[in-house]
């Protein structure tokens, strides 16, 4: 391949380049089932205390197979007949701008979670209160990034408390009545709106921090209203959407499907509240993360386990594969690339991806195209002929006119 082709090429993944300046590349190649085919952690931890066991070992929830699925959908689904309760369970999830896994007997991590944080958290007590003593245990246990939960010192509590007074949140309140409070609470603490992009303003805050300094992005305000309504009982769960090419928002949607934007950032968009992408609290320390880590004073966690960290909690996301794929191709771990991209694909629907037109369509169809290119790469460094020709083949068909992805085939054939 000519030098001019190999630096477009490198143009097309720029956005990965910087974050893996530091990166010790070993050529230790590793098995990835361990987290592409188990439930997180965090994860798990619902999972087991909702009655459920992945027993087959393949990272979700199947149907008639011993492992809880009917008896989930029983006590917990919502509608009153069992075709009804299933449905409203077994719904799917959004990734990648589409619908996963909607009606197909299965039910996957992403499912089970948003279901649990909408629907099931403290209207089952039991439940819940195993479910949150565990997860706050195991995040300070493990030292992960704050950023759903208070700290041991209580910090966001205090402040709170401060200005709405002792046993604020032992009432029984409506959503609206929560909402005025959390209202009052941000303005009375003063909460001030960040401005810049995050991973060039130091990153996010983690939840303290965030009360602290006084100021955050839309996310930080949706991890603090998240916080808020979990200590007054009330179902909620993070929501996104991409407002412009250039403004993704994030807010809180409450078990009724209201949704809460402090700082009134998408009403002059008019989003139906089922449009917002649900994203759960798993998903959104990936989020952090990533994008935290990209900070050279900053240590959440070291580099490559970053990359990991991101997979692990949210396995079917584009961004999180692509930049692991990226890792493993530096690294020539070809055949750990193979099993991380076989998994993308017998998990996605690559037509639907990118036949759907939102505001990233166009990121979206770079980030395919990288991750095609990378699998095309393993496969021939390892002589797979029925990889390379795969993937060839998907090549041709969603960039047919695309000289980079010719010269690539050509490379690689």
């Amino acid at each position: 391949m000519s030098g001019t082709k190999k630096e477009k090429m490198k143009k097309i993944i720029v956005f990965l380049i910087f974050i893996f300046t530091s990166f010790n590349l070993s050529a230790q190649a590793y098995s990835t089932s361990h987290y592409l085919y188990k439930f997180s952690p965090l994860a798990e931890i619902i999972v087991r205390n909702l009655g459920l066991e992945d027993k087959n070992a393949n990272g979700v929830i199947d149907k008639g197979a011993n492992e809880g699925y009917e008896g989930f959908i029983e006590k917990y689904g919502t509608g009153d007949t069992l075709e009804k309760k299933e449905k409203s369970i077994d719904s799917g999830f959004y990734a990648n701008y589409v619908i996963y896994g909607a009606g197909n007997s299965r039910l996957e991590e992403n499912e089970i979670v948003n279901y649990y944080y909408l629907n099931i958290r403290f209207k089952y007590p039991e439940e819940t209160a195993i479910i949150d003593k565990e997860i706050k245990t195991y995040v300070y246990a493990n030292n992960l990034p704050l950023v759903w939960l208070d700290d041991e010192k209580g910090t966001v509590m205090k402040a709170v408390t401060k200005v709405l007074g002792e046993g604020w949140n032992e009432k029984q309140v409506t959503e609206d009545e929560a909402v005025n409070l959390l209202y009052k609470a941000l303005q009375e603490i003063n909460i001030r709106g960040r401005q810049g992009l995050p991973s060039k303003n130091n990153g996010y805050y983690t939840l303290p921090e965030f009360t602290n300094k006084k100021y955050g992005y839309c996310l930080e305000l949706a991890q603090f209203g998240f916080w808020f309504f979990s200590e007054l009982k009330i179902n909620s769960i993070f929501a996104w959407m991409d407002l412009t090419k250039s403004l993704r928002h994030e807010v809180i949607k409450l078990g009724s499907g209201k949704i809460v934007d402090y700082f009134n950032t998408s009403k002059n968009y008019n989003v139906p509240k089922d449009n917002w992408y649900v994203h759960n609290p798993m998903q959104v320390l990936s989020v952090f993360c990533s994008i935290n880590e990209r900070q050279s004073d900053r240590n959440v966690l070291n580099a490559e386990t970053m990359l990991e960290q991101n997979v692990i909690n949210d396995k079917y996301n584009i961004d999180n594969i692509v930049l692991l794929l990226h890792y493993h191709r530096r690294a020539n771990n070809n055949e750990t690339v193979i099993e991380i991209g076989e998994f993308f694909l017998q998990n996605s629907d690559i037509d639907k991806i990118l036949n759907k037109k939102h505001y990233a369509s166009s990121l979206v169809k770079e980030q395919i195209k990288v991750f095609l290119i990378y699998l095309l790469g393993s496969y021939h460094w390892i002589n797979n002929r029925t990889g390379n020709d795969m993937i060839v083949s998907l090549l041709k068909k969603y960039y047919p006119n695309d000289n980079d992805v010719k010269d690539w085939i050509k490379a690689y054939n």
